[in-house]
């Protein structure tokens, strides 16, 4: 709690970005042991000047008469049931925080916790979607939730709600849906969606890192996308105009080394001119379903589990119980000498290749199988 005040404090003063702050806790460990060094050491931190510095050492001499606004701040969240995750947290979001400039604080209402959105996929697209693009952005968001994908959008009208409402109204989903704002997390913006927040509320997340009752500012919509691609493995962009916003989403997965996925689109409609040129420019493979998909970011997911363990191989655990599809082809690689291609593992179980990926996915949750290069797969060790 003491940390968080001193946290919120310096982001309160002015000149303070959240890269600036982050390599600050970095180097001092705590934002309170920021207010506790000397201007000097402070000035040491990469990209904090002499005058910075002094800056906030004088705004900390504020610091006792900050106490009402820091109980108003609690009391509003408190009031609300919004839970305040900030970057030195241990259950602020894996992925997140390896980006460049991740929100120093996160505020946050519904189902969460540390690691529910390790493997999920963004989803996002235009506002004014076509019929085409809404059977897509339903399709993708539905199959990959059945999968165990989660699905994070950015709440907009348009494909980021039918994103959003194929996973709630999916009865097979394995994965939630959230919902990444612009605005506080407490404020229903575009405002027609007021029933799809009280249902993501109650059985997805709302995620926003301006503070509690923010109003819906238009420059704070290109910097949120940089959370939806960060939260994610990989972003899928279905029907973009050439400077839609779904294509700044696009870039910063790729600036944050996060894969690119475009749904292509009728070369003769102007929603489909971004999409179209990402995969004209090899910036977003084209995908026509989840297999493509699944098969590149299955690796990601063997990645975030050994980031758990800091690097180190997961401890070696028991294969689970195994019942219909799975058993099938877990019985299948074990009696494998070599790891096994996905087309011999479809023509060996008679399953497609879709429901062949979904499985083997499964699996790989359950670390019962690993993938190797070439589509190739084997029995964990």
């Amino acid at each position: 709690m003491n940390d968080l005040k001193h946290l919120y404090f310096l982001t309160k003063i002015e000149g303070l970005g959240s890269v600036r702050i982050k390599r600050l806790i970095e180097r001092f460990g705590t934002a309170e042991k920021v207010f506790g060094a000397t201007a000097r050491e402070i000035s040491s931190v990469e990209n904090i000047s002499s005058k910075t510095a002094e800056i906030i050492l004088s705004a900390f001499k504020e610091f006792s008469s900050f106490d009402d606004e820091f109980s108003r701040f609690k009391e509003k969240a408190d009031k609300q049931d919004i839970r305040i995750v900030t970057l030195s947290d241990d259950d602020y979001p894996d992925l997140l925080k390896k980006i460049y400039d991740p929100p120093i604080m996160l505020y946050v209402r519904g189902k969460y916790s540390r690691n529910i959105l390790n493997n999920s996929i963004g989803l996002v697209g235009t506002r004014k979607p076509t019929d085409y693009g809404r059977k897509m952005a339903e399709q993708f968001a539905s199959e990959l939730s059945s999968a165990g994908i989660a699905i994070v959008s950015g709440f907009a009208r348009g494909i980021d709600t039918m994103a959003h409402r194929a996973v709630l109204n999916n009865p097979s989903a394995k994965a939630i849906t959230a919902g990444v704002f612009g605005c506080g997390v407490d404020v229903v913006y575009p405002p027609e969606n007021k029933a799809l927040y009280a249902e993501m509320l109650e059985k997805g997340l709302l995620i926003s890192e301006y503070e509690i009752s923010a109003p819906p500012d238009a420059v704070n919509f290109p910097k949120r996308n940089r959370i939806v691609s960060g939260l994610t493995l990989g972003t899928i962009v279905i029907e973009s105009d050439i400077d839609g916003g779904a294509l700044i989403t696009a870039r910063t997965a790729l600036d944050q080394s996060r894969e690119v996925f475009a749904v292509p689109g009728y070369i003769t409609s102007k929603y489909s001119s971004g999409t179209n040129a990402l995969i004209k420019n090899s910036q977003a493979k084209l995908v026509e379903n989840i297999d493509d998909i699944l098969v590149e970011i299955t690796s990601g997911i063997e990645s975030i589990e050994l980031d758990l363990f800091h690097g180190a191989a997961a401890p070696k655990k028991p294969a689970p119980v195994l019942q219909g599809n799975e058993k099938m082809i877990y019985e299948l690689l074990a009696e494998q000498s070599e790891p096994m291609h996905i087309d011999g593992i479809s023509e060996k179980t008679g399953l497609n290749i879709s429901d062949s990926l979904v499985t083997l996915l499964n699996l790989e949750f359950k670390g019962c199988v690993d993938q190797i290069a070439g589509k190739r797969f084997k029995v964990s060790n």
